[in-house]
Parts: C-alpha cells; sequence; structure tokens
C-alpha cells in the first residue's frame, strides 16, 4: 500500500469526490507544528490508516498558513485539524490535534 495518496488541491479533491461519490479527508498543518509533525510520521505511515484512508476517502493535505482561505471558510482554530467530508462538500466531522493510529482509525470509523 505504500503511503497514504494525498490530494494538495481542495477544488480537484471536491470535483474527484464527486465523480467518484466518495467522502473527503481534509487536514490542516502547519510546519514547525510538533503534533502535526507526530500526525504525519507516526500515524499517517501506519498500515491500517494507510489502508482505510485510500480505500475509504480522497485525501487532501494543506498547509494552513498557505491555505487561509480554507481555514477561514471551515472555521478552523488549531492545527493539525482534521475534517470529513461528504462528496458534496458538506462537513461530517472534525477530529483537532494528534491521535495514535488506532484513535484516528476509531474517528474515521465514526464517519462511516
Amino acid at each position: 500500500m505504500g503511503e497514504i495518496n494525498w490530494r494538495d488541491n481542495w477544488d480537484s479533491a471536491l470535483e474527484e469526490a464527486k465523480k467518484e461519490n466518495r467522502r473527503i479527508l481534509l487536514e490542516l498543518y502547519m510546519d514547525g507544528c510538533p503534533h502535526c509533525t507526530h500526525l504525519h510520521t507516526e500515524t499517517h505511515v501506519d498500515p491500517g490508516v494507510i489502508q482505510a484512508v485510500n480505500s475509504k476517502f480522497i485525501p487532501v493535505r494543506l498547509d494552513g498558513r498557505k491555505n487561509m482561505d480554507i481555514v477561514k471558510k471551515f472555521n478552523v482554530t488549531g492545527a493539525p485539524t482534521t475534517l470529513v467530508f461528504e462528496a458534496d462538500g458538506k462537513e461530517l466531522q472534525r477530529f483537532p490535534g494528534y491521535y495514535s493510529p488506532a484513535d484516528y482509525l476509531k474517528q474515521l470509523e465514526k464517519a462511516d
């Protein structure tokens, strides 16, 4: 499986989600944020997390500082923040902060 197939553009991910009728997983992070780094280097490399994210979602990972329009649009106040959306862009769930692989998978299951 390798790694999560992150997209880096919200609009094209939304189009892809609509075409494939799949949910979107959006992670907003900031460079230099320790919790963001742990999430990316510990949780996102877990084989179970990789499999779940790639099979169930269109994953998007954006630097919040470089995407303030998205941060403001979804009223995100901290990093990292992970949001789950329906294929039409309607927010279903958000879970801010760092999660271990097991806890991250539990959060993803809540969106099912």
